[in-house]
């Protein structure tokens, strides 16, 4: 499983008033082609931009990060469910690919 960031942008003048985490879960789910898989996702949104990220099950890095490009293209495609929006970011997150990133403390 390979953890992936994602950053979503509005295109000037196609902000967002409702929320869409929802829509673009099962989006992406729809967009990953076999055998990459979304095994979980975590999505924060604003009206005029959305981070996420997506733990991908897939039998390479570079194969997950590409699957899952691709189901963001969907996504701002001019029928997705981000139409007018555009893919900033969908790389690897290396802190958390290394295992570096920082746990929070328990008393």
């Amino acid at each position: 499983m390979y953890a992936i960031r994602v950053h979503l942008a509005a295109r000037s003048g196609r902000p967002l008033r409702a929320l869409v985490e929802p829509a673009v879960r099962a989006g992406l789910e729809r967009g990953l082609r076999g055998p990459a898989r979304l095994s979980h996702a975590r999505i924060r949104q604003t009206a005029d931009s959305l981070d996420a990220v997506v733990f991908v099950d897939a039998g390479s890095l570079l194969e997950a990060e590409d699957r899952l490009r691709d189901a963001c293209g969907e996504l701002v495609a001019e029928e997705g469910e981000l139409s007018g929006w555009e893919l900033r970011f969908c790389e690897a997150d290396p802190w958390i690919a290394l295992g570096l990133h920082a746990l929070p403390s328990h008393p």
